[in-house]
């Protein structure tokens, strides 16, 4: 055997081992990330309509746009059905219904049908009863998940006339113009 045939077998065994490290690190933390996505695959079938509703009562239109405009309640779906494990979905959907149920107690057919003031009111006794309330949960993560929502949207963040950073930069600006630079802090 030549020095450059043994030169290419020790080559060829440190790029196997390598390959079979990097495998033993890399495929337990990708089947972990299996994890993440929900698969639950549930519906907001019925509901869509009360977050519609709820997200608008949040944040409403007025000289800027609203929740719906900023499609916040399609947000909430998405975030249901792509990231919400099954049992998150179940307890969600449930707690949903306790708008309903509440707005039945209220004189009303369901949270749509109620009129504003019944569905502020049930809103307000949602935000503030008791820990332990039936819907209080739900209640507490849809209005979050609504701010959320309608803060990253894009159609949010041009009407507000969001600028990263204010003012202006002149990297140029001839000291006539400028003036005498002085210190803000003391040195």
């Amino acid at each position: 055997m030549t020095t450059d045939t043994l030169s290419m077998n020790r080559r060829s065994m440190l790029r196997g081992s390598i390959t079979v490290a990097g495998a033993a690190i890399v495929l337990p933390a990708m089947g972990g990330l299996a994890g993440c996505s929900s698969g639950a695959g549930g519906s907001l079938a019925g509901k869509l309509e009360l977050i519609d509703a709820v997200s608008d009562l949040v944040i409403p239109q007025t000289d800027t746009p609203g929740a719906r405009l900023a499609k916040v309640p399609a947000y909430i779906e998405a975030v249901f059905t792509d990231h919400f494990t099954t049992e998150q979905q179940d307890d969600f959907a449930a707690g949903l219904s306790v708008f309903d149920d509440m707005a039945k107690d209220a004189g009303a057919n369901s949270f749509t049908s109620a009129s504003a003031e019944q569905q502020r009111a049930i809103l307000t006794e949602l935000d503030t009863g008791p820990g332990d309330m039936a819907g209080k949960a739900t209640w507490q993560q849809l209005r979050d998940m609504t701010i959320f929502g309608f803060y990253t949207s894009e159609q949010a963040t041009e009407e507000l006339k969001f600028e990263e950073i204010p003012g202006r930069y002149d990297a140029c600006a001839p000291l006539e113009e400028v003036g005498r630079a002085w210190l803000n802090r003391g040195v």
